[in-house]
């Protein structure tokens, strides 16, 4: 289809007014040779104002609803474009929604690429604000029987707003009561707002302050948002993963590098026929045979840690007797134990309750535990193996007189092949911690330590029960045992201190 002459006629005079005749045969005539680059920069074109609110009055409700619809959307883009990270744009959209409807908090919750939930929560709240309201998103938000059952508890993202970004009203946070509700979602389908409100409003007054065309565009938004923020989430986990690797390779290097090189200089003697004596021809040997058990342990546990962090390490999970694993396991050790000059107790109750996990792998973890508090227990020292069990959560806990551990190194002891100042006596291949971790956090539970250097360590892990396996209530339980251990150690500290003579 044809544009009229007419209207080409009109277009062409009116844009030579514009540039002038002159300009319009130099710009013809006056091409610059190939390969010549252009004179000049490309005019740079500043960003445009953010949206200010001009309160005005309106003849029809239906402008009105048009004005601040636009007006919504406009503030949404402003935050997409304002400098920061996505993070932070996720949250100021978010609190810019509880703004709106007048709610406590406000919870997105996005089914793809990973079924993750995002609350906001104002600069001075605590850090667990918001955290009701992102599970009962998470439990309430439409999705099919099927994949209620196959998922797990979605990963919770608190988003903290700069102090400027919103202001609350101060009696807000104070007034008892309230609820939590789902928006109705028009739109991108996989998204889900929820928002927590205060007492005296409901859902009827959000859906009036938030209408359907604007629920759209702030969902959008919200969309655009969390895809940023999850793709630098992504990038941030994708570097430190290669960092970690490459930190990997180089200690594994350097710990097969080292007994290596001995194995190599006792084989060179040998070689060498520069051992004569028999009686130290067979030390050479024996020492040969150590290392190279050494470094089949190391690469036994280099495996296992691999297998682990691939999550191709085959659990076998159900519920056993927590009770005969301690058992086994102290029995296994007695003998150790007893040549090392300790004595090794058990505190196991006669009706202890099962727990749930893979029986074999949480030997190894008691096993792993006991065997360095024993390593590391003076001769005469004590070391006790407690099992404590209920209905949601199981704790095998082990402790000893030992050295224990300063504050700084306390979270050190679990990466791979720490050594402590003070302990190369000890043998061990640094991994032993990690992968009793690991495997703990594997079965839906964990492993903590609580320590007073010059007085003992406590090692407490963390099981589901056979009723339940809620991951926060076991956290939180492991937490206040991993307290009074420590509080516990403290006290023993200062008994030992106040009987030493002056």
């Amino acid at each position: 289809m044809g544009v009229p002459s007419d209207a080409l006629r009109a277009l062409s005079e009116g844009w030579l007014r514009v540039v002038g005749r002159s300009t319009l045969v130099s710009m013809i005539t006056t091409e610059p040779p190939t390969g010549t680059p252009i004179q000049g920069s490309i005019p740079e074109i500043a960003a445009p104002p953010a949206f200010r609110e001009r309160r005005g009055t309106f003849r029809r409700g239906e402008d009105q609803a048009v004005h601040e619809d636009r007006a919504l959307l406009a503030r949404s883009l402003d935050i997409l474009a304002a400098p920061g990270d996505a993070v932070e744009q996720l949250a100021g959209i978010l609190l810019m929604v509880t703004r709106v409807v007048g709610a406590r908090h406000a919870a997105l919750l996005v089914e793809e690429p990973v079924r993750r939930v995002t609350v906001a929560i104002a600069a001075d709240e605590p850090g667990d604000a918001g955290n009701a309201l992102a599970a009962w998103l998470d439990a309430h938000a439409p999705r099919s029987a099927a994949r209620r059952a196959a998922d797990g508890a979605a990963p919770i993202g608190v988003v903290r707003a700069r102090r400027d970004a919103v202001k609350r009203r101060p009696d807000r946070e104070r007034v008892p009561g309230g609820m939590n509700v789902l928006v109705p979602v028009i739109g991108p389908g996989g998204v889900h707002l929820g928002v927590e409100l205060p007492p005296g409003v409901d859902l009827e007054s959000v859906t009036r302050r938030l209408p359907a065309p604007s629920l759209r565009n702030i969902l959008v938004a919200l969309s655009i948002a969390s895809s940023r923020a999850a793709d630098d989430r992504e990038r941030a986990e994708l570097r430190a993963r290669d960092a970690q690797r490459a930190r990997f390779v180089s200690m594994v290097a350097h710990e097969l590098r080292t007994p290596l090189t001995g194995l190599g200089g006792y084989l060179d003697l040998l070689l060498d026929g520069r051992v004569t004596d028999p009686g130290v021809e067979r030390e050479f040997l024996e020492r040969s045979r150590r290392i190279t058990e050494g470094m089949a342990a190391l690469v036994g546990d280099l495996l296992e840690m691999s297998r682990i962090e691939a999550g191709s390490l085959g659990l076998t999970i159900a519920p056993f007797s927590l009770a005969e694993a301690c058992s086994h396991v102290l029995d296994a050790l007695m003998p150790i134990a007893d040549a090392a000059g300790l004595r090794l107790v058990r505190a196991l109750p006669p009706r202890l309750r099962p727990a749930t996990g893979d029986r074999r792998r949480v030997e190894q973890v008691i096993t792993n535990l006991v065997a360095n508090a024993v390593k590391y227990t003076p001769r005469g020292g004590l070391v006790e193996l407690e099992a404590r069990a209920g209905p949601t959560a199981a704790f095998v806990i082990v402790r000893d007189d030992g050295p224990g551990i300063a504050i700084p190194d306390r979270a050190r002891i679990f990466e791979p092949f720490v050594r402590l100042d003070g302990h190369d006596r000890i043998s061990g291949t640094g991994l032993g911690l990690p992968i009793a971790r690991d495997l703990a956090r594997a079965m839906r539970g964990d492993l903590g330590a609580a320590s007073v250097a010059g007085t003992g360590s406590t090692f407490v892990l963390a099981l589901p029960g056979a009723a339940d396996r809620d991951h926060d209530s076991i956290a939180t339980a492991l937490a206040a045992i991993l307290e009074a251990e420590e509080l516990a150690l403290e006290e023993q500290a200062v008994i030992a201190a106040l009987r030493r003579p002056a």
